[in-house]
């Protein structure tokens, strides 16, 4: 079939290359595979902590004056009203953010920075309860 050894050489050489570029895009697959499970992994860490906050949160707040309107029962103080409206607001941004990195898969981190950023500014509420109480 080769009869000539150079057309034989180069021939394996254009195989070996396209072999080699074969190899190097699987590599790279995988590896978008494993950082897209890790970002995955962070998200749905950070939905846990700020789901833990938030329920520290209303633990420290249940009973007292609460100084947000919104959340304030008609006597002032933070109750059923106020437990349910936090729940809808962290249980509705954290939908939300299901929804965009299931079409986005790259957003989760950001989606994760933004979560332990409340989770931050929540647990400093609870800790300024705790020390008022």
């Amino acid at each position: 079939m080769y009869r000539n050894p150079l057309r034989m050489s180069s021939f394996f050489m254009h195989k070996t290359k396209l072999f080699a570029l074969l190899i190097t895009f699987t590599l790279f697959s995988f590896e978008a595979k494993a950082a897209e499970k890790r970002h995955g992994k962070l998200w749905r860490i950070s939905a846990a902590v700020l789901g833990a906050v938030t329920i520290a949160d209303v633990q420290s707040s249940v009973g007292r004056m609460e100084a947000n309107s919104l959340l304030s029962s008609p006597n002032g103080r933070f109750s059923n009203r106020g437990i349910a409206l936090k729940g809808l607001v962290v249980g509705g941004a954290l939908g939300a953010q299901w929804l965009m990195i299931r079409k986005n898969p790259n957003a989760a981190p950001y989606a994760a920075g933004i979560n332990f950023a409340a989770a931050a500014l929540t647990g400093a509420a609870v800790v300024h309860n705790h020390m008022v109480k």
